[in-house]
C-alpha cells in the first residue's frame, strides 16, 4: 500500500516520525501527528510499530540509514590533502545540518531513557566515518611502502575526524552556532570551516607522517 505522495506506507509512517520527533522531542510527539503527517491512522501506525518507543527506534534508525547513506566516500590516493579535506568538509557539513542535530538532541535529552541509542548513533555514524578514514590511511600508507596495523591507523582517524570536525559539530550540537538549514547535497552551504579544515588536514598529515 502506498500514500498519497507516493511512498509504501512504512516509509510514508518513518519519515513523519523523523520529522515529528526531531521537531517536537520524544515526550511531545503525538502519534496523532505522526498519522496526519502521513496520511494515515493512529490505528495504522500502532499496527505498524506497536507504540511510541517501537516507533522513535524505528524512526531513529531509518534516520542513521539515511545519514549513513549520504557520508562522503575516501578512494584518491595521489591527492590525500585533497580528499581527506573534501571528506571532512563533506562530513561536517551533513553531522551541521539541521535534521541531524535536532536527532541527536532528542536522543541526549532521552539518554536516561534510551542509553542504548546514543551508543547506537555513536556506532553506526562516527565509528563508521573512522572506517572509512582508517581504511584510506592504510591503503595510502601501503602505497608509499609504510606499514602499522589495523588499530593504528583507526587511532588516527579518529585523531583524524576530531582535529578537523569535532569544533564545529559540537558548536551546532549545544546551540553556539545554527545549524546548516538545508540539505547541503541541495543548498550549497556556506564555506565558513573549509579554510579551517583545510589548515587542520594539513597539520594532520605533518603529524602522522603522511604528508609525502
Amino acid at each position: 500500500m502506498k500514500t498519497i505522495d507516493g511512498l509504501p506506507l512504512t516509509e510514508a509512517i518513518l519519515k513523519a516520525a523523523i520529522a515529528t520527533f526531531s521537531e517536537r522531542g520524544y515526550d511531545t510527539a503525538s502519534m496523532d501527528e505522526v498519522a496526519a503527517r502521513a496520511s494515515t491512522t493512529k490505528r495504522t501506525v500502532y499496527a505498524h510499530f506497536g507504540n511510541k518507543e517501537g516507533l522513535f527506534r524505528s524512526a531513529l534508525g531509518r534516520a542513521v540509514e539515511l545519514v549513513r547513506s549520504e557520508l562522503p566516500t575516501l578512494d584518491d590516493l595521489t591527492d590525500p590533502a585533497g580528499e581527506l579535506t573534501a571528506f571532512a568538509i563533506g562530513f561536517s557539513d551533513i553531522s551541521t545540518w539541521r535534521n541531524p542535530v535536532r536527532l541527536q538532541r532528542v536522543v541526549i535529552g532521552g539518554a536516561g531513557q534510551f542509553s542504548d541509542l546514543g551508543a547506537m548513533l555513536h556506532r553506526e555514524v562516527i565509528e563508521q566515518a573512522e572506517s572509512t578514514v582508517a581504511a584510506y590511511l592504510q591503503r595510502l600508507d601501503a602505497s608509499r611502502g609504510g606499514g602499522g596495523d589495523e588499530q593504528h591507523h583507526r587511532r588516527l582517524a579518529g585523531y583524524f575526524l576530531n582535529l578537523t570536525t569535532a569544533r564545529q559539530r559540537f558548536a551546532t550540537l549545544f546551540g553556539a552556532r545554527e545549524p546548516i538549514p538545508d540539505h547541503p547535497h541541495r543548498v550549497a552551504p556556506p564555506d565558513t570551516d573549509h579554510a579551517t579544515i583545510r589548515e587542520a588536514v594539513g597539520l594532520f598529515l605533518r603529524g602522522s607522517g603522511l604528508d609525502g
